[in-house]
């Protein structure tokens, strides 16, 4: 090619390129803002402080104002807003004046603890870029939409303390890349959905303070990754599943005041992290497994008001980890193993309400801060 060709070239080149269309970043933010101004105006905002900053943008104004000087407000490169974190703003509203549509681009949107209502719109599912989304300690209603399981992106999802009702959907389970599920505290009814049992990355689940029924899903045994399993002050029914003892990075193992019944599985002894384990309050019985000797790392164990039967095992002196040990109201019988003198770290005993007889090993004596319940409290006339 001769140099007055590739001149032409070059030049025609150069042309071609100043004329082609070029994504207008600066009209797609100017288009986000006055989405969150909108919203801003339906707002009751009693920390006047908070959204001071979220003011309408002069037409000579640079369109990246709100990702350099809004509060909350984080963009990413192109000057699209990335994250909102409006938590602890003293905002009181809904979120039926913002569009999902126009924050496509979030990756983080945070509202805790605020006090806003009213339904989470289905529309929600737009945010598909979501990784992390936090609408915990609000007043929101109703269903969690099942749209929300169409978010394969999120990590983390905190919907705790709200009035959220009806059942959880089941597909949430489509949710792979979860590490959270928080939805503890609200009105949720129905039983815990096996799909659950799909979310392969999940390591906390806290279903715990709602009105779930049914059985624990056996699935729940899949969730390798889990260490929080959270499930207390429900209506669970049926049995506790040895499937769970599959989870061996397990740490906290939640099941109180719920109605389960039958044995606990010999099976949970292979939890070897578990580090605090609660059934009280529920309907077990049989007699208490000598395999718990084999959580070393245990440190809390409440057993309380079930209908334990038998002796208390021998094995459970070997654990040397534990605090706290309370077996009180249960049926059980025989004497207080003088093996339990050797949990240098117990602090903590309540065997009261049992029908258990003999002394009171002398070596327990020898704790010099235990708290030690062996006998029912004195009752009272009502007045």
């Amino acid at each position: 090619m001769s140099s007055s060709n590739f001149l032409l070239f070059s030049l025609t080149l150069l042309i071609i390129t100043v004329l082609l269309p070029i994504p207008n970043f600066a009209s797609a933010s100017l288009e986000e803002a006055n989405n969150l101004l909108k919203w801003k105006v339906s707002l009751e905002i009693t920390n006047k402080s908070s959204l001071s900053s979220w003011m309408p943008l002069p037409m000579n104004s640079s369109a990246s104002v709100p990702c350099t000087s809004w509060f909350g407000v984080v963009c990413n490169a192109d000057g699209s807003i990335q994250k909102l974190n409006l938590t602890s703003s003293g905002l009181r509203g809904t979120l039926q004046e913002i569009s999902f549509f126009l924050l496509q681009n979030l990756t983080r949107f945070d509202l805790r603890v605020n006090n806003f209502f009213g339904p989470i719109p289905p529309q929600i599912r737009l945010l598909s870029k979501l990784i992390y989304l936090d609408f915990s300690q609000n007043q929101f209603s109703g269903e969690i939409p099942p749209e929300i399981g169409s978010m394969i992106s999120l990590e983390f999802l905190y919907l705790y303390s709200n009035n959220l009702s009806s059942s959880i959907p089941s597909s949430l389970g489509a949710l792979t890349s979860l590490n959270v599920l928080s939805l503890y505290q609200n009105q949720l009814s129905g039983s815990i959905p096996s799909s659950v049992g799909n979310m392969s990355n999940l390591y906390r689940l806290n279903l715990a303070h709602n009105k779930l029924s049914g059985p624990i899903p056996i699935d729940l045994g899949k969730l390798k990754s889990l260490t929080r399993l959270l499930v207390s002050n429900n209506t669970l029914s049926g049995s506790i599943p040895s499937s769970i003892a599959n989870l061996s990075n397990l740490h906290f193992l939640f099941l109180d005041m719920n109605k389960l019944s039958g044995p606990i599985p010999i099976e949970l002894g292979n939890l070897k992290a578990l580090t605090n384990f609660q059934v009280s309050e529920n309907l077990l019985s049989g007699s208490i497994p000598s395999s718990l000797e084999n959580l070393s790392d245990l440190q809390c164990m409440f057993l309380q008001k079930n209908n334990f039967s038998g002796l208390i095992p021998f094995e459970l002196g070997n654990l040397k980890s534990l605090t706290e040990l309370a077996l009180s109201n249960n049926q059980l019988s025989g004497s207080i193993p003088l093996s339990l003198a050797n949990m240098s770290n117990l602090r903590s005993l309540y065997l009261d309400w049992n029908n258990l007889s003999g002394p009171i090993p002398m070596e327990l004596g020898n704790f010099k801060s235990l708290n030690i319940l062996v006998q029912p409290p004195a009752r009272h006339a009502p007045s």
